[in-house]
């Protein structure tokens, strides 16, 4: 297995999360309506300001209908994946 455990690469977070919007095709105020996140967590996290907790990523997971692992598994070194 590993012998460290990996650092995440969370400066993809916010590369994700605009990835995932876009190719939903929603808006700030349709990912937030349907999320149930305010629309300026949304924009913080597209500008890479905040990375949300847990809670944050299972909503986005959920709205944007792919698993959690899925959604972020860019955070990981390829190497590690």
């Amino acid at each position: 297995m590993y012998d460290y455990v990996p650092e995440p690469d969370l400066s993809q977070l916010r590369v994700i999360f605009n990835r995932a919007r876009h190719d939903a095709g929603l808006t700030y105020d349709q990912l937030a309506a349907r999320s149930g996140l305010s629309r300026q967590t949304l924009i913080n996290l597209s500008q890479g300001r905040h990375y949300g907790d847990l809670q944050t990523w299972l909503r986005l997971s959920a709205t944007f209908e792919v698993g959690l692992d899925d959604l972020l598994s860019p955070v990981w070194p390829d190497e590690e994946r």
